[in-house]
């Protein structure tokens, strides 16, 4: 991956930022964090993210309105979101599909399972971002 990739991970819970950077400090992403849905609705103002990993439960706004927000606005509509819990019931499940996520991993992560799915949507984003320039020129 392109060393300008960027993703923000998103989690109240220090430890889990701290494993998913671990996870994924050898693919080459220059990665920030928020530790509120309010810190990064104020990132995504400053950065051009290629994903965001998104906790669902979090203090001020849970992950589904921050998803929410950033699927209204058009400059943050096309970031992929790949909601991270530690709930698996199909109801939260459903609700991440239906707020604009693009998959969901629950935590514990299997390593592999968020590296590839991390890798496979920033490689799309970028496609889409290339034919988006395209289409323009």
């Amino acid at each position: 991956m392109e060393d300008n990739n960027k993703i923000l991970i998103v989690d109240d819970v220090a430890k889990n930022i701290q494993m998913a950077m671990n996870i994924l400090k050898n693919e080459g992403y220059k990665m920030f964090y928020a530790k509120s849905g309010e810190m990064a609705l104020k990132l995504v103002d400053e950065h051009d993210f290629d994903l965001i990993l998104l906790d669902i439960m979090m203090p001020d706004i849970n992950g589904f309105e921050v998803c929410k927000k950033l699927k209204s606005n058009n400059k943050t509509k096309k970031i992929p979101i790949i909601f991270l819990s530690g709930k698996d019931s199909s109801s939260d499940i459903e609700q991440a599909y239906e707020c604009g996520g693009i998959d969901y991993v629950v935590k514990p992560f299997i390593t592999i399972e968020l590296i590839t799915k991390v890798n496979s949507y920033v490689r799309l984003k970028q496609l889409e971002d290339k034919f988006e320039i395209s289409k323009e020129s």
